[in-house]
């Protein structure tokens, strides 16, 4: 997967649901069927950062890197469109 490719999420971390006991700032599964665009390689922990097309904090989920509305993601969570 590469810079500027649009993607989809399928899967947060491999699941398709948040765990029982997820703080609600941190339950990213809420962001499962929507796209981005990968901004930034595969790191060494095979996960790629996504900018979001929508805002990730208007869902209340924490978003802190350098790029807004950008979370490191999953190659494997990830559907190419």
């Amino acid at each position: 997967m590469e810079v500027g490719i649009n993607i989809k999420l399928n899967t947060f971390n491999g699941d398709s649901k948040a765990p029982e006991d997820c703080d609600p700032s941190e339950n990213y599964w809420l962001l499962i069927g929507k796209t981005g665009t990968i901004v930034k390689p595969k790191n060494n922990r095979s996960r790629v950062l996504v900018k979001f097309d929508d805002q990730v904090s208007d869902l209340g989920l924490h978003c802190h890197n350098e790029i807004p509305n950008s979370l490191f993601i999953l190659t494997s969570d990830l559907e190419l469109i």
